[in-house]
């Protein structure tokens, strides 16, 4: 730079207005500062919930490891403390429905394992009963039907309630049988001194449909803890053994369409329908269960038991020569042959066993320590049973163990950001 050039640019300088600063630059900058650590706060939240959303998503359309939507898994682990719920994010059609202790507030918990084994939670009151599962899976019988597919509740023309006596399912899961309870135990009177319920009146036997929710009372009758029910396979015929401790058990065979009474003969307290699939494939007879130690409505803890069949065209009531311990269930026919599950109170453990000609074999389908789960029957039936073990998705979350997870990632970012920020700029200065 020349002499001449120097003073030309000093002499501008000198002429030159000053530079005009805002009072409020200081407070600009801090503002700027703050929207940047909101952004990237931001940033961060979008991330977590992306990395916890996209296994969530990605496992429900691909499937997880158990196998695919029709291979039932060997072993089925407990769900989270944090798992999701089944009214946030239905799972439906699912394979299998247990109850569980492992929830948060302490209460037995509904566990449903969708076709893509998902894991999804429905919290109980207490005293209220998990219910009956459909054979295809879709639906949950309750007091009222409950859309496992949709999650939507769907009003019948009168709530069924019967504690202990499971509504049974046709096989085709349109059509259900159930107990609504008219026997309240207690007598009441009103102000008048008038009495208002026959604890002594038999319970309806009613039919359930599915697509209008209305209920066809096919019987009246007494009921207990004994009382079962079967569909045939056309769903044309139910199975029943009717009866109260004390009186005469009866087993019967109503026609679906009328009602009517087909075939009766009596029974004593220590025989009981096997299972809700205890008609033969065939619909030419049925499955008893025969108590040796005590009556079914006594339900001893070291019961055993074994299979009778009966013939309906002859009455004939054939012993079967297996024994078994605890309580018995036929829940589904594969390949001509029943699957028996029996559950242990002692120690909650269920076996599920098919019973092949001469040989009982247990299969590899087990619900940890849950005792007795309820499969699908179709899937029992149809589909393949030597799946991998399966557990819950742990992304899989009600919403606030999202902020539990995000709120402390929030501030761990903020720590590292503002550290580095004094590494790369050094401390702050004053004005």
């Amino acid at each position: 730079m020349t002499t001449r050039l120097a003073q030309a640019l000093h002499d501008a300088a000198e002429t030159a207005p000053g530079v005009r600063l805002p009072d409020d630059l200081w407070r600009r900058g801090r503002r700027t500062r703050r929207r940047r650590r909101i952004t990237a706060g931001a940033l961060c939240l979008l991330i977590i919930a992306g990395l916890a959303w996209f296994p969530v998503r990605g496992r429900t359309e691909t499937g997880f490891a158990g196998g695919g939507p029709d291979v039932l898994p060997k072993s089925v682990a407990e769900p989270y403390l944090w798992q999701q719920t089944f009214d946030a994010a239905p799972n439906g059609p699912v394979k299998l429905a247990f109850t569980t202790g492992h929830s948060l507030n302490f209460e037995t918990a509904v566990v449903l394992v969708g076709r893509d084994d998902s894991y999804r939670l429905i919290y109980l009151n207490p005293g209220q009963d998990m219910g009956s599962l459909s054979p295809d899976g879709r639906y949950l019988l309750r007091q009222n039907l409950l859309d496992l597919t949709t999650g939507q509740v769907r009003m019948l023309s009168q709530p069924i309630w019967a504690m202990n006596l499971t509504p049974v399912w046709a096989p085709d899961s349109r059509t259900a049988v159930a107990v609504i309870d008219r026997d309240d135990g207690v007598l009441t009177y009103g102000p008048n001194n008038e009495q208002l319920n026959d604890p002594s009146h038999p319970d309806d036997v009613v039919l359930v449909d599915v697509t209008t929710g209305k209920l066809r009372t096919l019987l009246t009758a007494d009921t207990d803890d004994a009382w079962g029910a079967s569909f045939s396979p056309d769903g044309r015929r139910i199975a029943m053994v009717l009866g109260k401790e004390g009186k005469d058990y009866r087993f019967v065979v109503v026609d679906v369409a009328t009602g009517a009474v087909q075939e009766e003969l009596p029974l004593s307290d220590r025989q009981r329908l096997a299972g809700p699939a205890a008609f033969s494939p065939d619909g030419a007879s049925v499955l008893l269960a025969y108590g040796e130690r005590c009556g079914w409505w006594l339900y001893c803890g070291d019961q055993t038991f074994h299979l009778q069949r009966l013939d309906l065209a002859s009455r004939r009531i054939t012993d079967e020569s297996a024994w078994f311990t605890g309580w018995p269930d036929v829940v589904a026919w594969r390949d001509g042959s029943p699957i028996l599950q029996t559950s242990d109170d002692a120690d909650s453990t269920c076996r599920s066993i098919i019973l092949t000609p001469g040989r009982a074999r247990q299969l590899p389908i087990t619900v940890g320590r849950h005792g007795c789960g309820t499969w699908a029957r179709d899937l029992l039936e149809h589909g393949r049973l030597d799946g991998p073990a399966i557990g819950p998705s742990p992304w899989a979350a009600q919403w606030w163990a999202y902020l539990l997870v995000a709120v402390p990632a929030f501030v761990l970012a903020a720590v590292l950001y503002r550290r580095f920020r004094r590494r790369r700029f050094g401390p702050r200065r004053s004005a």
